[in-house]
């Protein structure tokens, strides 16, 4: 198993991968629903946003944070918390940022929804909370996070192997 991720790292990369599959239906006449994605993300990064991001129209970066683990043989429990970050930037004759920012919220949360074990690599998700910065309706670009906790175990032998030893 020597490049094979960790259990919390292969959940990191199915958060991105979750964000970088959002994207609006392709066929022109089809008839929009409530199930619909509105748009695709022009960027998703793990980390932080950076200042390049204010560049593009919707952007989001993932970024975990502390971890807290209790064992229970065979199985180390561990919740994680993430930050989903996002960054929106707001042109000419567009609609007022804190619809925007709503909108880009909604969005964000769906993305969580749509699969909180993450491919069965986490137990469940849970969405803890989320802020919106705002200075004033006629700012440029708004910032955002959602934050999630994450539920998963690993084998107590190796953070790499979510199941337990025979």
């Amino acid at each position: 198993m020597p490049d094979t991720p960790s259990v919390r790292m292969g959940i990191i990369n199915r958060i991105k991968a979750a964000y970088e599959a959002v994207q609006p239906p392709a066929d022109p006449m089809h008839v929009p629903t409530d199930a619909d994605w509105p748009y695709a993300f022009s960027s998703v990064e793990l980390g932080p946003l950076e200042l390049e991001d204010h560049r593009k129209k919707h952007s989001v970066g993932i970024v975990p944070g502390p971890e807290k683990e209790r064992f229970t043989f065979p199985f180390i429990e561990c919740n994680f918390q993430v930050g989903v970050e996002f960054r929106i930037t707001v042109n000419k004759n567009e609609e007022k940022p804190l619809i925007q920012a709503e909108r880009m919220l909604t969005v964000v949360k769906r993305v969580v929804d749509v699969d909180r074990t993450w491919g069965g690599l986490a137990v469940d998700t849970k969405r803890t909370g989320n802020t919106i910065d705002l200075s004033s309706y006629g700012d440029k670009t708004v910032f955002g996070a959602l934050f999630i906790e994450v539920m998963f175990r690993h084998s107590h032998l190796d953070p790499r192997d979510p199941h337990p030893d025979p």
